[in-house]
């Protein structure tokens, strides 16, 4: 938490950690419009308070109907994948200077990283120059969410690396050939759930593969019939989840537009952090092939 801020959040999240069990499968997913969403958080509503914290804590998922305009993200397709192309693949360390970047991820270089997965990701970082015109779009509904984990909803807008926390904006293809991120669970000490928009859709952009997260029985839990552009995906950090591999039988091309597109919203410890916590890969303990919806009856 933010030392000396409180909202009706911050203590609640607070009694949970100390009291409750960390919640790790998913035990029902909730479909709703996200400006009712943003509306009963953005009330301060005590009892309101309590009942999303409760749902979070208890393993409860969320699908955000139209967070995005649809046309806007589709867009930044293109603008992402321009700017791909016109700036060469690399690496950097998260520390003060860092620029913007991207870098294919392929089999060879996911063992630089602490899971594995298949992926191209574009990074970006608010005090660059937002070649994309990412941050204030953004921004409008990153905010809910930090004032949802109990933080003053600008928390970590203007922080650089050495600052410690930052918030780094991840556009990430997950391409057709086999784009996939193993099960794993995030850290919950900068952001109290998981935050992320959908870019494409399956049937429109991709045949096989998506979003998952795990139930109870320990089986996997297709998200994407549910999930369509412009929808954002929230859950606790510490609910199994992953992507089961995109459209695997088909050539893997990374110059290609083709595939499962995201926005990731994270705060991160950055590489100036002497202690930094980061995802913790689960490996094959869940299988990635998902279920159909109608026979994921363990989350009911």
């Amino acid at each position: 938490m933010v030392i000396g801020y409180k909202n009706s959040f911050t203590s609640l999240w607070q009694e949970a950690e100390s009291t409750r069990e960390t919640p790790r499968f998913t035990t029902d997913i909730v479909v709703i419009p996200y400006d009712e969403f943003r509306d009963q958080v953005m009330s301060d509503d005590p009892a309101t308070a309590r009942r999303l914290v409760d749902s979070f804590y208890s393993g409860v998922g969320y699908i955000l109907k139209g967070a995005f305009d649809r046309d806007w993200l589709r867009s930044l397709i293109d603008r992402t994948h321009d700017w791909g192309l016109e700036n060469p693949s690399g690496f950097y360390k998260m520390i003060d200077g860092c620029p913007d970047y991207h870098r294919a991820i392929d089999a060879e270089q996911t063992r630089d990283y602490s899971m594995h997965h298949i992926k191209q990701s574009h990074y970006f970082f608010p005090w660059n120059d937002d070649p994309l015109d990412l941050f204030d779009e953004v921004n409008r509904r990153w905010r809910v969410f930090k004032f949802l984990g109990g933080y003053p909803s600008d928390a970590y807008e203007r922080n650089v690396p050495s600052d410690g926390i930052i918030d780094r904006l991840q556009v990430v293809r997950y391409p057709t050939g086999g784009g996939a991120l193993e099960s794993h669970t995030d850290p919950t000490q900068n952001q109290k759930i998981v935050i992320g928009a959908l870019m494409s859709e399956r049937g429109a952009d991709y045949s096989q593969g998506g979003f998952y997260f795990v139930s109870e029985n320990g089986k996997s839990i297709d998200c994407e019939p549910m999930l369509s552009v412009g929808d954002m995906l929230t859950g606790s950090p510490t609910v199994v989840h992953g992507v089961a591999p995109v459209d695997p039988d088909r050539e893997l091309d990374w110059k290609s537009k083709e595939g499962r597109w995201f926005l990731g919203l994270y705060s991160n410890d950055s590489d100036e952090m002497p202690k930094r916590v980061t995802a913790k890969s689960l490996g094959d303990q869940f299988p990635s092939p998902v279920l159909p919806l109608a026979d994921a009856k363990g989350i009911q």
